[in-house]
């Protein structure tokens, strides 16, 4: 590896030439020769602006629209049915406690090292890992593992487009027992009341309204994993609208998609602000929220409890996945960096605790409805916001008005989701190519988003579900630890902490944190293993 102090100046210089873009390559032409190109680092590093004439990498069109890109991918699916769910079910207030606690201490530095590796090397991680060429099919693999679990975010997306087409129904499907779907075990309003002393509803195993629509009329669910069955071509063609909007999205560039960032995502905590002021008002709100908020000692001596938040913790921030390096990537070379992880995990953790209350408030609200205690309300996974919150919302006045809003809010975080996380292939493909140009960045973009859309084929089918756990448990949450631990074993004890600090502080000019180091060599490390 050349030695970075030596160049430092001749680094500077080249920025400075550029103003503020991204580090290049040393170049010098003589009479004599054709230039020679020096590395600054071990890192694969570019000169962005000349790899074609005319045409340059891009770059994200002011430092908002990177936030804003980071927080859609920090506020997703999991910030709203994973983690109250796990909160719910792991000593409420407790559980929050610990999860920004982990957020705080070990989110940041995780945060801050994958955006302080794209922006200096101006690559995703499928470039960055040339720092240690015996692993450097760690970002390769993290491409690998994106590309996989796109399409579950295809799928998901699918449910929340369905859902919102049917919003705009004169009697909202999933509030009534009198539909086509429906059996003789559903239950609603109208056809039975609810014996709150013994909870019967739980019970005698009777199905709601929203259970069946989604399991009967969504989903079709087949008997088991044996039995794929036909494909629920509603949600293909939903699959097939959202492709089209991740597309346009994404051919032309960050430039584009950056903008995009701009508009949904305030939208999202728009939205999600109003449901909050909504659930607040509902009767029953308050008990739920009290149960959150009462805080259970003796969850603290529960393994489980410490473990799944410094999970949720890890997912939030999108560890070992490659999506910040990949959007800090398309970050000018001198960007902020430090400040920008505060930002992301702040802002990040505010939305997570107003989005628990939120959920809190309406199981309280299902709760004293159906007349069942707080802990028999819902059970894990998409039924948090698919069934409970969607018949609760089904209740209200002008409920198609609420229904929309949710579902729209649903629909935005996961067309965003699908549109960073599209972008970590198609980077991952644009920079392995010796030229670039907008029709290669098209003819990628239209393929990604086409394989992904055929590869979601399996879990549109009636035993869809099945496929989806399984790929959600082996793949997502098995490549968390793997990547996790093997990302800090690199960078902190191969390459080394003293020179990506000094790296940093060529970018930024500030080193990182003392506290950081630790954290990154001893303390993450075991963590994730």
């Amino acid at each position: 590896m050349a030695d970075l102090e030596s160049k430092e100046d001749t680094v500077t210089s080249n920025v400075a030439k550029k103003e503020g873009g991204p580090l290049p390559t040393t170049q010098e032409s003589t009479a004599s020769g054709p230039a020679v190109s020096t590395p600054v680092t071990s890192f694969d590093v570019e000169d962005q602006t000349a790899v074609s004439p005319g045409v340059e990498r891009g770059y994200w069109g002011s430092n908002a629209e990177f936030i804003m890109a980071a927080l859609a991918i920090t506020i997703d699916y999991s910030l709203i049915w994973r983690l109250p769910y796990m909160c719910y079910r792991n000593g409420g207030v407790v559980y929050m406690i610990l999860y920004g606690i982990f957020l705080l201490l070990f989110g940041v530095p995780i945060f801050y090292m994958d955006l302080s590796l794209g922006q200096f090397c101006g690559k995703g991680p499928a470039h960055i890992y040339n720092l240690s060429p015996l692993l450097r099919g760690i970002g390769v693999g993290m491409v690998v593992v994106i590309a996989m679990c796109h399409p579950l975010y295809s799928t998901i997306t699918s449910w929340s487009l369905y859902y919102l087409f049917q919003s705009g129904s004169t009697v909202l499907p999933w509030s009534t027992c009198s539909n086509m779907w429906n059996t003789i075990s559903c239950i609603d309003d109208h056809t039975a009341s609810f014996n709150t002393s013994q909870d019967s509803y739980m019970f005698r195993m009777l199905s709601s309204p929203g259970e069946e629509y989604f399991n009967r009329r969504v989903l079709d669910i087949s008997t088991g994993l044996e039995q794929s069955g036909g494909l629920r071509w509603q949600l293909v063609g939903c699959t097939f609208a959202t492709a089209l909007l991740i597309f346009a999205a994404l051919f032309w560039g960050v430039k584009v998609t950056g903008k995009v960032m701009l508009v949904t995502v305030p939208l999202i905590f728009l939205l999600l602000l109003a449901l909050f002021i909504r659930g607040m008002t509902l009767p029953g709100s308050l008990e739920g929220v009290k149960y959150a908020l009462l805080p259970s000692a003796s969850s603290l001596l529960e393994l489980q409890t410490w473990t799944s938040a410094l999970i949720s913790a890890w997912y939030t921030i999108g560890m070992a996945t490659g999506v910040i390096s990949t959007l800090a990537s398309y970050k000018r070379f001198k960007s902020t960096a430090l400040r920008d992880s505060y930002i992301v995990c702040g802002v990040s953790l505010g939305v997570g605790m107003i989005t628990s209350m939120m959920v809190f408030a309406f199981f309280g609200a299902i709760a004293q409805h159906k007349g069942v205690a707080m802990h028999n309300v819902v059970t894990a996974g998409p039924s948090t916001v698919y069934i409970a919150m969607a018949e609760m919302l089904a209740r209200l006045p002008v409920p198609q008005v609420w229904s929309f809003a949710l579902f729209f809010m649903l629909l935005l975080m996961g067309l965003s989701t699908q549109v960073l996380t599209a972008e970590v292939v198609i980077t991952a493909v644009l920079d392995s190519v010796p030229r670039r140009s907008r029709l290669i960045r098209i003819v990628i973009t239209a393929a990604v988003c086409g394989v992904s859309f055929l590869l979601t084929f399996p879990y549109l089918s009636e035993g869809g579900i099945y496929f989806f756990t399984m790929v959600d448990i082996s793949v997502m949450r098995l490549s968390l630890y793997v990547f996790g631990f093997l990302q800090l074993l690199t960078v902190g004890w191969i390459y080394g902490i003293e020179q990506l600090s000094r790296d940093i502080k060529m970018m930024t000019g500030l080193r990182p944190p003392v506290v950081f180091k630790p954290i990154w060599c001893f303390v993450l490390p075991p963590l994730s293993c």
